[in-house]
């Protein structure tokens, strides 16, 4: 019996950096699989269905317990995410372009709100700051800093150019650490300027769709001082993951003292004795932050109406 960590997973196959260094490819036992079951149709009560049964199958981040040759177990995580799919994570570097494609405030929130939930320290990465003008980058620069006070780093890196990139560096040492983000934000290239000599694919934004292509297949750990990087295949839609309605605003950490007359408020209606809604008027929290919570609670509202 051995054990290590995993670092790659690509088509059911896991690359393993054991303890002694090496790295070895194995599979999974087959209890620790996803697998098929067919049930009835209660509306037919004839026709069988062919559902997939999920089941709890090894994360790249995961500590592999391996005997006979397969992942027979993995050890207790401190905390997993589902996109990206890596578990036992320190931090989550947030990239997010500076223009090419556009910034966007709801995108970034909508970050934030799944990583709070996740109680994982994230950090906001700005890239492609060569595409803004100075009196852009200022702007932009003065409404980071209302989430800096909230208590997020965030860092302005070009990575062509190299600047920045020693900043990033310092904040990945020694932790585990999945750069997620903004489709076509440059996660790929980030991560060539931090590791010379390694080759990433990356490729132009797609300016017909207005997002950056899918550059990465396949998910990944890359050992980094005394760290590890992780990058995992784009994607350009995050949703809210499981959150409910009453949990939403306890995920906005700028919400937090802003005290409502009515305990059933909900802080989506313009009614006296809204705290939130005050501070939002006053000039206190951000207007895009309230939009961001706005937006994400119709589309709760919505998900818990069709239950």
């Amino acid at each position: 019996m051995v054990k290590g960590r995993i670092i790659n997973l690509n088509g059911g196959v896991y690359k393993v950096l054991l303890d002694d260094g090496n790295v070895i490819s194995v599979k999974a036992r087959g209890k620790l699989r996803f697998s098929k079951k067919s049930i009835i149709n209660e509306k037919s009560y004839s026709k069988k269905l062919e559902i997939i049964e999920a089941k709890d199958s090894p994360k790249v981040g995961d500590i592999a317990i391996i005997e006979n040759g397969m992942i027979d177990h993995f050890e207790q995580r401190k905390n997993q995410l589902i996109r990206p799919d890596i578990a036992n994570v320190d931090q989550i570097l947030l990239v997010f372009a500076a223009k090419e494609p556009e910034f966007s405030f709801y995108l970034l929130d909508l970050f934030l709100v799944n990583i709070e939930r996740q109680n994982i320290a994230p950090t906001i990465v700005i890239s492609k700051i060569d595409k803004l003008t100075d009196e852009e980058l200022l702007s932009l620069k003065e409404s980071m800093n209302y989430y800096e006070k909230l208590g997020y780093k965030v860092l302005y890196v070009n990575s062509l150019n190299n600047i920045g990139i020693e900043e990033v560096s310092k904040a990945l040492e020694n932790k585990i650490t999945v750069l997620s983000g903004q489709t076509g934000a440059g996660k790929s290239t980030l991560i060539n300027s931090l590791i010379p000599d390694f080759n990433l694919q990356t490729q132009e934004i797609s300016t017909a769709l207005g997002r950056g292509k899918h550059t990465t297949r396949e998910t990944n750990l890359y050992m980094y001082k005394g760290g590890f990087i992780g990058d995992t295949p784009g994607f350009s839609k995050l949703d809210v993951l499981g959150v409910k309605k009453n949990e939403l605003v306890d995920l906005f950490l700028d919400f937090k003292g802003h005290n409502c007359k009515f305990n059933d408020c909900n802080h989506t209606e313009n009614i006296l004795g809204c705290g939130i809604r005050k501070a939002v008027n006053d000039g206190v929290i951000l207007k895009s932050r309230y939009d961001s919570y706005i937006k994400m609670y119709r589309l709760i509202d919505e998900k818990e109406k069709k239950k």
